[in-house]
C-alpha cells in the first residue's frame, strides 16, 4: 500500500537563492525527486520500496490581472532549504522548502519525507504550502492557486482509478488492484476540484488562457488519470495563507 498524506509543518529557513536543480529526498523505504524551475516543476518521483508511483505533482497560480495559470516554477527561485528532520532513524535529507517571489508576493511549498520499514509498501510525503503577499503598497493579493497530481499507482500507467470524496471534497483516493493512495487537505477546504484523464488538466493549466476546475469529482477509471484541487484567496496586506 502506497499512502500520501498532507499535514502541517514549520518552514525551514532559507538559504537564498539557487539554481535549477533536482533535489532527492530519502527516509528509509521512500525517496523523492522535487524538480525546482521550469513549466512542470514539482515533485517527479515518489518511490516507495523501488517502485516509482509518480510522474508528477506541481503547483500552477494565477493572480487578479494574469490572463492565464502559470507553474511556480517559471517565478523566480529565492530561497531553498534541504535538511535532515529524522537523523536518529535515517541520517539523509528528508525535508526541503523553497521560495519563490513574484510581484508582490511569495509561494513556499514544503516536503517531508516519512517511510517505511524496508518492504512494507507504505510511504508518506507530507506537504505545506504557505502564500505571503509582501505587497508595500497596502493592496490585498487576489490569488487562485492549484495543486496537479498525475500518480502512477505500481509503477503502471493505464489502470488506476480515481475519486474526490465528498462532502467536503478534500480527500483524493486512488487505487490500482491492492495499492492505494490518498491525500486530504486539512485546512483550508478547497474552493474546486476535479479528477480527468492525462493529459487533459496539465494542458488545461497550461493553455494560456484563464480556466478554474469543474468540479467533477468521479470516480473514474481505469484509466491514466489525474486529480487537482484549486483554491481563491483573498490575502490582505502583510498576511498569509497556509495550505496543510
Amino acid at each position: 500500500m502506497v499512502r500520501m498524506m498532507t499535514t502541517a509543518l514549520a518552514l525551514a529557513c532559507f538559504a537564498g537563492a539557487s539554481n535549477a536543480a533536482i533535489t532527492a529526498l530519502h527516509d528509509r523505504n521512500t525517496s523523492v525527486n522535487v524538480n525546482d524551475s521550469g513549466t512542470l516543476a514539482g515533485m517527479t518521483d515518489f518511490v516507495v520500496d523501488g517502485v516509482d508511483n509518480l510522474f508528477l505533482q506541481g503547483f500552477w497560480f494565477r493572480t487578479a490581472g494574469m490572463n492565464n495559470e502559470a507553474n511556480v516554477g517559471t517565478l523566480p527561485l529565492t530561497g531553498i532549504s534541504a535538511i535532515d528532520t529524522n537523523p536518529f532513524i535515517d541520517a539523509r535529507v528528508d525535508t526541503l522548502a523553497l521560495q519563490y517571489s513574484g510581484a508582490g508576493f511569495t509561494i513556499e511549498p514544503t516536503w517531508t519525507v516519512r517511510g517505511g520499514a524496508n518492504g512494507s509498501g507504505t510511504g508518506d510525503v507530507l506537504e505545506t504550502i504557505v502564500i505571503r503577499n509582501t505587497s508595500t503598497s497596502g493592496a490585498p493579493l487576489a490569488i487562485s492557486f492549484f495543486q496537479y497530481s498525475d500518480f502512477d499507482l505500481n509503477g503502471s500507467v493505464t489502470d488506476d482509478s480515481v475519486e474526490i470524496l465528498g462532502p467536503l471534497f478534500n480527500t483524493a483516493r486512488q487505487t490500482d488492484g491492492q495499492a492505494s493512495l490518498s491525500e486530504t487537505v486539512v485546512t483550508p477546504q478547497p474552493t474546486r476540484w476535479q479528477v480527468d484523464s492525462f493529459p487533459n488538466m496539465v494542458n488545461m493549466l497550461n493553455d494560456g488562457v484563464v480556466d478554474n476546475l469543474s468540479n467533477n469529482a468521479g470516480p473514474i477509471g481505469p484509466g491514466d488519470l489525474t486529480w487537482a484541487f484549486q483554491w481563491d484567496f483573498v490575502i490582505p496586506a502583510n498576511g498569509s495563507v497556509l495550505i496543510s
